[in-house]
């Protein structure tokens, strides 16, 4: 459970997703359904003029998705479909963070490594922490992480590497 809840998932939904899954069939598609839900919330709050809100569960909903395709390999065309998803929401997500962010493309022998930058307010040039997750996550589970160094003035840079995310 602490790996999600680090990883933004609000813990109600861990325990109502957790609690109505059966079968390991069933993961993705219990946590992509949670997904829809705040992503569904997040975009009419986008459409409503209500960036923060938006923002906040569009990656709520990102990391549900995320959390949806952890380790659900036995069953790759979900997996992709959950991992676009969350790549998607949270790619919409970030100019409405507080602060914002935007996704940047790092070239990398002659393709590119997607990442997500984010700038503390006020700051023209400050430190950036590289936030680069193992082999069993991706970019899209650092927002906790990420805001933990906005709060103190550092820049982050979340990124996946070769052959991650």
């Amino acid at each position: 459970m602490a790996r999600f809840v680090a990883g933004g998932v609000p813990i109600a939904d861990f325990v109502e997703v957790t609690n109505s899954i059966a079968r390991w069939e069933d993961w993705c598609a219990a946590w992509s359904a949670r997904g829809a839900i705040h992503e569904d919330i997040g975009r009419d709050a986008l459409g409503s003029g209500f960036g923060k809100s938006a923002g906040l569960h569009l990656t709520t909903a990102s990391a549900c998705y995320h959390f949806g395709k952890f380790l659900f390999c036995e069953y790759p065309d979900e997996m992709r479909a959950a991992h676009e998803k969350a790549v998607a929401c949270r790619t919409l997500a970030l100019p409405h963070l507080g602060p914002p962010g935007e996704r940047v493309e790092i070239p990398y022998e002659g393709k590119h490594l997607a990442a997500n930058l984010r700038r503390p307010a006020g700051s023209d040039r400050p430190p950036v922490v590289i936030l680069i997750p193992g082999m069993d996550s991706t970019k899209e589970e650092f927002h906790n992480a990420e805001q933990l160094f906005l709060d103190r003035g550092m820049a982050t840079l979340s990124l996946d590497g070769p052959g991650q995310g």
